[in-house]
């Protein structure tokens, strides 16, 4: 692991600790529900990649304390709830995606930096185990455009253990989609291996799998693992990238933990 992997993951275990240390004693009413964690992924270090690569990852979530808990896969990437109701759940959410050099087949192609997607959720619970989720996000830094994605679980949320298992499907505008798909016809000349320009435009960007299984080890803490599979769609799946220098079937893995606890905005409960 590289010393920006032993760093993130240091990150997430000291910020576990220091919410252990700083969260609100029982007395203490609580507004929001703060989830923190830190997890082991193996995935593809960018889309349409050949391999997976083993890098941490930190979990964050916000939710109000006054809904019952629901059990969201661990794919949703962080976020904060700021409307939830028995049927709809709205808010904030942030992705990101690591950076892409220009070494191996890649040689000759510009460097991808490290991205941030901040945008919007919402999720849609017809039934207490059926969750229907749409996300609009847009980057920064790494590419400047827009991502969706969307999908439907069937969930199962227990004392002692949770489920979800469900399809998925992934958008890009041309902005995204030439960031990491499309081939310049600067970037053929210096290539090697590829040597045909290639503009991909807006569309599908994948469909695919999620699953993911949580064990209650405690009221506070529990343990995960999730898989995935997305298999790269139409115009992504026809770019030069993937068919010379990567690969349509892209595949995820991870296992981790995460801590919760309450946060209150100063009032005490009226045991105090």
């Amino acid at each position: 692991m590289n010393r920006l992997g032993f760093s993130a993951l240091g990150g997430a275990a000291g910020i576990i600790c220091a919410v252990m240390v700083f969260a609100p004693t029982a007395s203490r009413a609580a507004d929001w529900i703060v989830t923190v964690g830190g997890k082991i992924n193996a995935s593809p270090p960018y889309e349409g990649a050949d391999h997976d690569v083993v890098r941490p990852a930190v979990a964050f979530n916000v939710r109000r304390a006054d809904k019952p808990y629901r059990f969201g896969p661990p794919d949703d990437g962080s976020t904060i709830s700021l409307l939830s109701t028995r049927y709809v759940e709205a808010g904030l959410v942030a992705r990101f995606r690591y950076s892409r050099g220009d070494q191996g087949k890649l040689a000759g192609f510009d460097k991808i930096k490290w991205a941030a997607e901040p945008g919007l959720f919402v999720n849609l619970w017809p039934t207490n185990w059926l969750r229907g989720r749409i996300e609009a996000r847009r980057g920064v830094l790494g590419h400047q455009g827009y991502v969706g994605d969307a999908g439907i679980d069937l969930v199962h949320t227990g004392r002692r253990w949770d489920f979800s298992i469900g399809p998925r499907v992934g958008y890009g505008d041309h902005k995204y989609m030439d960031t990491y798909f499309g081939v310049t016809p600067l970037e053929a000349q210096r290539s090697p291996l590829i040597k045909t320009p290639y503009e991909p435009g807006s569309g599908e960007r994948y469909a695919g799998l999620e699953a993911a299984y949580v064990y209650h080890i405690t009221n506070r803490w529990r343990t995960q693992i999730d898989f995935g599979y997305h298999r790269l769609a139409q115009k992504a799946a026809d770019s030069p990238v993937v068919q010379l220098a990567g690969s349509r079937d892209q595949y995820m893995a991870g296992a981790g933990f995460t801590y919760s606890f309450g946060v209150g905005l100063g009032h005490r409960t009226k045991s105090d």
